[in-house]
């Protein structure tokens, strides 16, 4: 399976927001800590104890994926992951691989590969904890590209793609950004064009394997009814002799500030009726870079979340036809590679004598904008300090969250930590979103969202996405999209490959 951002609106608070500490911040985590060790390799190995069931999580994570591509090896990080699928050294078909994982009673297992990482997991009996570490080291160490298989996986990929290139969601998302990241655009985009599929040979994933899938790039993690230091001695067991060299370099050059004026409208078929989704993005801070501001934009971010607050509620009054404020949502996706702040909402359609959508959405936009310039004056006074300590409050609260269920940690929460940012970033979190004041606060709406003044304001990219057949009915549509400079989306102009043929 390959991790797909389906809709930037479920982004909201998610990933973002969810944390954990090691062992030795505060009492609450001592029921579930967290081992970390590096071995002589360079490979990471964390150990989460919960002895609730007696079962055992068996995560290897790589960091990479779509901020790991170039032109010309976009699609092939997907490609690897059903490669590694077919079988191994130790098990050199994919009957062979599947039967093993039958012998150790795997209730769960799955791989992904997504936009900053690749992970692979079972969760097996913790009696057979031994044999899980032994199963993905031959997986992950001994994998055999075999030009035969290579074939059939390429047709199954390739279809794959062809799903995701006539998906509506992937169709929007990629038509924006593709053109708000256009100097290194696939760097945004896992799946890749086919040809880079089709012509893709074992030589290739040997490459890729040598250059990413090493121990100084890879996590092993390991979670449930399990004892740390058995844990630590199984995995230089199994994984203590692996080679390879540095880790890679990944999302270099970075990605630069978004080009002024990319509007984008696409009327879908498959989109609700009665609505349309509006959606202003600004580029945000890259975590490895400019890593103090995403302590400051997950803090800013639940100070925006409350559905009765001050900024829904004068978005709401103001706003030209908004839906409803629990359908406002601001957010920031913590990302090594190309970071971006967005607002989603959804505006009523069909409202006799009103503007059309495009023109209301030019107005909200700027509503938006003077809201956050609201802020940015007085932040201290426009949320108040009792805001500002439940805001960091809700950060820990999710942390606890996040680690109920041991599996669902580290193949989720502490996947993504680990990969987008760093080990230590991973362990400093809470002090540091603690530290956040409201001069931070200020600091950061201007420096990425409203600008110091009109002349220094950021760029904010628009995208606009409703029913084809609510755009018939509504007035002066066509003529807006072209008088405010929108660009149509369609699945032929939406993909960076297409714009650069």
């Amino acid at each position: 399976m390959t991790i797909q951002k389906r809709s930037l609106l479920c982004l909201c608070i998610g990933l973002a927001s969810l944390l954990f500490v090691t062992p030795g911040f505060s009492e609450p985590y001592a029921s579930n800590p967290v081992s970390h060790r590096v071995l002589s390799n360079g490979l990471e190995v964390f150990v989460t104890e919960n002895h609730t069931v007696p079962l055992a999580t068996v995560c290897v994570v790589f960091r990479g994926g779509a901020s790991a591509q170039n032109p010309e090896n976009a699609g092939i990080f997907h490609l690897y992951e059903h490669m590694l699928f077919a079988g191994n050294e130790k098990y050199p078909t994919q009957a062979a691989f599947t039967a093993a994982l039958n012998r150790m009673g795997v209730p769960n297992w799955n791989g992904a590969t997504g936009s900053q990482y690749i992970n692979y997991y079972i969760t097996v009996p913790s009696n057979r904890l031994a044999e899980g570490i032994e199963f993905w080291s031959w997986a992950v160490k001994k994998p055999v590209f075999n030009e035969e298989k290579l074939e059939k996986e390429k047709e199954v990929v390739i279809n794959e793609i062809r799903g995701y290139h006539t998906d509506p969601d992937h169709i929007f998302q990629n038509a924006l950004q593709s053109r708000v990241f256009y100097q290194f655009p696939w760097r945004k985009n896992i799946d890749g064009p086919e040809e880079n599929v089709q012509k893709a040979t074992a030589a290739d994933l040997q490459q890729m394997r040598e250059a990413y899938y090493i121990p100084k790039n890879t996590a092993l993690m390991i979670a449930g009814d399990v004892r740390p230091e058995e844990a630590f001695k199984l995995a230089e067991q199994w994984f203590g002799d692996w080679q390879g060299g540095a880790a890679p370099i990944i999302a270099e050059p970075p990605q630069g500030p978004f080009p002024h004026n990319v509007k984008l409208a696409y009327a879908d078929d498959t989109f609700y009726q009665g609505v349309s989704m509006v959606q202003f993005f600004w580029r945000g801070p890259d975590v490895l870079r400019q890593t103090k501001d995403t302590y400051t934009s997950d803090v800013l971010l639940f100070l925006l979340s409350s559905p009765v607050g001050r900024f829904k509620t004068a978005l709401m009054e103001k706003g030209p036809g908004l839906y409803d404020e629990r359908y406002i949502d601001f957010s920031y996706p913590t990302s090594r590679d190309g970071g971006t702040y967005g607002f989603t909402t959804y505006l009523r359609m069909g409202i006799s004598g009103a503007p059309s959508i495009i023109s209301r959405t030019e107005t909200l936009r700027q509503l938006v904008l003077e809201e956050f310039a609201s802020i940015a004056k007085d932040p201290e006074a426009y949320f108040g300090k009792e805001e500002l300590e439940k805001a960091k409050t809700k950060l820990i609260d999710q942390n606890l969250l996040s680690m109920e269920v041991a599996s669902s940690f580290v193949t989720g929460t502490l996947t993504f930590w680990w990969s987008v940012a760093t080990t230590d970033y991973f362990f400093s979190y809470e002090k540091n979103c603690k530290a956040v004041s409201f001069q931070d606060i200020q600091d950061l709406i201007q420096r990425y969202i409203t600008g110091v003044d009109e002349r220094s304001r950021p760029a904010v990219a628009t995208a606009v996405r409703f029913s084809t057949a609510d755009g018939w009915k509504e007035a002066g549509l066509q003529k807006d999209i072209t008088n405010f400079g929108y660009q149509n989306v369609s699945p032929e102009t939406a993909f960076w490959w297409q714009q650069q043929r």
